[in-house]
């Protein structure tokens, strides 16, 4: 297991951070935006590199098609489309109800937005993050456990867009923004854990990401943040204590 781990968080970190270092030296030296035919191609692929690094170990094993076949397996209960669509909203919503953010787009927003964040926004992390290293990591460890050193992991695979300029990140407090990650992992491992489906981590992560544009994230507003980590905490824990009692 520790092997596997390691190979395919090798090539995912080569691959993006490889992507995403050349990029900031681009825009600050070379006057390169990020939403450009250079730009954006280096950070959508950095991007897709938890996909790209899952579907070359899968490959290895005789396993790459069975795993692409996964992940656009959208014959899902309806359960599990409810719970990306109340995850996502009130994911993003919660800030409001405390008092630190406001709309900013009307609701329909979200629906335009969701296709891009699919895309290249985030969405297609998933199949590698939890379609192929929760799984494993929860072969060693509790699902909690599992999901903690997820988290750590994919806070500091984020870390060079920090030197990107427009990635969101650049203006983002990492403490805030470390908040959410730990705050999204919870709710993407109850996901995973009832369905088994890469397809509905992908909307809920590119859902959240979507409903960004009309409820901006507050990563900088710390106290919220911890409201909402503990939210999250709290429905990890009764799904997993439910899950026991049946």
């Amino acid at each position: 297991m520790k092997q596997k781990v390691l190979e395919y968080l090798s090539i995912t970190f080569v691959i993006s951070w490889s992507c995403w270092l050349l990029l900031a030296f681009l825009i600050r030296f070379a006057g390169v935006a990020l939403f450009s035919p250079i730009g954006l191609p280096l950070y959508s692929l950095g991007t897709a590199a938890p996909l790209i690094g899952a579907w070359i170990v899968k490959r290895k094993s005789g396993e790459g098609t069975a795993f692409l076949k996964q992940i656009i397996a959208l014959k899902q209960p309806v359960t599990g489309y409810l719970l990306v669509i109340i995850f996502a909203w009130g994911f993003c919503f919660l800030p409001i109800l405390l008092g630190d953010n406001e709309q900013q787009a009307p609701f329909y927003t979200a629906l335009f937005q969701l296709p891009i964040m699919i895309f290249f926004g985030g969405g297609l992390e998933e199949p590698g993050w939890r379609g192929y290293l929760l799984p494993l990591l929860q072969k060693k460890y509790s699902s909690f456990q599992a999901t903690c050193i997820l988290a750590i992991i994919w806070t500091s695979w984020h870390l060079p867009l920090w030197l990107v300029k427009g990635s969101g990140q650049d203006t983002t407090s990492l403490a805030g923004f470390t908040i959410c990650v730990f705050s999204l992992a919870f709710l993407l491992t109850i996901l995973w854990n009832r369905y088994e489906s890469p397809a509905l981590c992908i909307l809920l992560h590119a859902g959240i990401n979507a409903f960004g544009d009309v409820y901006p994230p507050s990563f900088n507003q710390l106290s919220s943040s911890i409201v909402l980590l503990l939210i999250c905490l709290l429905l990890f824990l009764g799904d997993h204590y439910l899950k026991q009692r049946s």
